[in-house]
């Protein structure tokens, strides 16, 4: 086990579920990048059209497992409207793979970034309000 492997999993292992959700975002991002990359580098070398599919892929993935694990109970409407995303998402990347379109690739990771700074506020709200509740009992004692 490498240095980078090691880092990774105790980086993994000791996050929260919010962290863990931004975390899949990064890599959702990072390799739709990868992906973008490889078809401006050329789609004629089968090497890129490979890592681009297998970035591609990856994404995808990523994006259903996001749905998959969605609490629709909990949710309520908001599971819902993020499901619609990652499954429209989902759609557009297996069209971009079809047909090479770095344009739609550019369009999803920006949705993807749009979601992953709203769940980093998300969470530093959470935290802030932590705080407030844990001051708020302390200055009661």
């Amino acid at each position: 086990m490498n240095y980078l492997t090691s880092y990774l999993e105790t980086k993994v292992m000791g996050a929260d579920a919010m962290e863990l959700i931004t975390m899949l975002y990064e890599r959702a991002i990072l390799s739709l990048n990868i992906a973008r990359e490889s078809i401006m580098n050329g789609v004629d070398d089968p090497e890129l059209v490979k890592k681009k599919a297998t970035e591609l892929c990856r994404a995808t993935e990523i994006l259903y497992y996001l749905n998959d694990i969605l609490d629709r109970q909990k949710g309520g409407q908001i599971s819902e409207n993020l499901s619609l995303i990652y499954t429209t998402l989902a759609g557009e990347l297996i069209r971009a793979n079809l047909f090479n379109d770095i344009e739609i690739i550019s369009k999803c990771i920006e949705v993807l970034n749009n979601l992953k700074a709203a769940w980093e506020d998300a969470k530093k709200q959470l935290r802030d309000n932590q705080h407030e509740q844990k001051r708020a009992f302390a200055g009661a004692i």
